[in-house]
Formats: structure tokens, sequence, C-alpha cells
């Protein structure tokens, strides 16, 4: 079973990711990849693996660059060239190239994919073991989000 994020529709084709809300007191004990948003300090929070760190004080932020792509229900490659972006305008290309599928974290519909069992990852391009299903036009359900640079919160 995954996690799950939830996608918002901000109009006019727009959305946006939803990351939970916790206090200090009520953050989970905490699995590598997590991010919350902690209501008590007012910041942003990864878990490394070890420990919660903020990684939306000015002294601490890092790049996180999400890209959106929509599935059609038969393409299972995207990036490099495959698949298509969100609006269907362009083929679908990765916007920073990651070494391997751990620096990634995928949502399909807001469900978490796990590296190695949802998907793999060489050379730009995300391949899914099943196709992702078609994008339905109205709530968003199933967008493709694809999330970078989370492995250099630590650094």
């Amino acid at each position: 079973m995954g996690r799950f994020v939830k996608n918002q529709e901000l109009g006019q084709g727009a959305t946006s990711v939803e990351i939970p809300q916790v206090t200090t007191a009520n953050r989970p004990s905490g699995q590598n990849g997590q991010i919350i948003y902690n209501s008590t300090t007012s910041t942003y929070q990864a878990y490394n693996g070890s420990a919660w760190h903020n990684i939306s004080e000015a002294s601490r932020e890092k790049t996180i660059t999400v890209d959106t792509f929509q599935g059609d229900g038969t393409t299972t490659v995207f990036g490099g060239g495959s698949g298509n972006t969100l609006d269907g305008s362009t083929a679908a290309t990765l916007s920073t190239v990651p070494t391997d599928a751990t620096d990634l974290t995928i949502f399909i519909g807001g469900v978490y994919q796990v590296p190695g069992t949802n998907y793999t990852y060489s050379g730009g391009q995300i391949t899914f073991g099943s196709a992702p299903p078609a994008n339905n036009g109205v709530d968003s359900a199933h967008i493709i989000a694809v999330i970078h640079n989370l492995h250099k919160l630590g650094e």
C-alpha cells in the first residue's frame, strides 16, 4: 500500500500537491523520504532516514523540482521524449537528470510508487511496470508527479 499525497485543482489546468500538515508533537516516527509541513515551526521538513530536517528555512533551502506528466493507459516509458506532459503539448522530458531511481520520488494520482517495484529508471527515462491510467481531465486523479533532488536535502 502506498502513501497518499492529495492533488489539488487550482483552475485553468494547474494542479498542486498538498503536503500533510502536523505539529511537532504529532510528527510520525518517520520513514526515509517523507515530507511534512510542521505547523508548530511553520517549516517544511523531510525525514532522511535518521531525523527530521527543516528544508524551508533560508540556511538549508534546496531546490526541489516537480515534473508532471499524464498517462494514456498504454504508455509505460516517460522522459527522454517518451510520454506526454500534463497538457499533452510536448513530449515528457525530466527537468533534471537524476543518477538513479532513488533520486526520484514518484506519485501517480497521489499514490507513492516504489522504485524497483513500480518503476525503474535509466538514462533519463522512467519505465513503469504497468501503464499509468489516462488523466480523465476532471479531477486530475491520475497525474504523474515526479519529484527530483530530495536526495540533496541532507547535504
